[in-house]
């Protein structure tokens, strides 16, 4: 684990192993530090500053009371950020009770006890980042009606060309084009509603 400089005397690790041993006060200056950055990856997730910051005060409540679970193969950094994905991914679900059998889907993929690193030069909340990116992708396919979603898991998950999806669900080709206009924009609709309009 890499070694901070949070404060003048103390170094990151000192302050960890404090609040180990029940020193609020050095987990509050872990937390001044981490706080400004949760709530940023929150605000990516919920698009909303509110919920943002009610997902990070969580998160670092959680943090709190798992300190012991902390053990130092990724960054202490890394740890908040799945920590603060968690709850924000949560109240998404919140958000979208409706969708159980979506939500369940989300939850066996979202495997808290693995960790998460790093590769071909992103860095560990970018890793994150992608993998929720993903979770609200296969999220936002629940939002499209059952006529359409069929030819959208198609082409989307078995990346069937537009005549082999024709030939599967033996309809139209301008058919199955309509059904993945119309699934696209389904989509695009809850995303544009949670990430920024780039990333969706």
């Amino acid at each position: 684990m890499t070694t901070v400089t949070i404060t003048e005397n103390k170094t990151e690790c000192e302050l960890i192993e404090q609040a180990r041993g029940g020193d609020r006060y050095a987990f509050d200056e872990l937390v001044k530090t981490y706080y400004p950055r949760m709530v940023r990856t929150a605000v990516r997730m919920l698009r909303d500053v509110e919920d943002a910051e009610d997902a990070t005060q969580q998160a670092f409540t959680a943090a709190w009371q798992n300190l012991d679970k902390f053990r130092g193969d990724a960054s202490f950094s890394t740890w908040l950020t799945r920590i603060t994905m968690n709850e924000a991914l949560s109240t998404l679900r919140r958000r979208k009770r409706a969708f159980v059998e979506l939500e369940e889907n989300v939850t066996e993929s979202n495997e808290e006890a693995q960790p998460v690193f790093a590769s071909n030069g992103e860095n560990p909340e970018e890793v994150l980042i992608r993998k929720e990116t993903s979770n609200l992708l296969r999220m936002s396919l629940g939002q499209v009606k059952p006529v359409y979603r069929q030819a959208m898991e198609l082409r989307l998950v078995n990346d069937m060309s537009v005549e082999e999806i024709a030939g599967r669900l033996r309809m139209p080709v301008n058919t199955v084009k309509v059904h993945l206009f119309r699934g696209r924009q389904s989509m695009k609709t809850f995303l544009e509603e949670r990430m920024p309009l780039r990333a969706a």
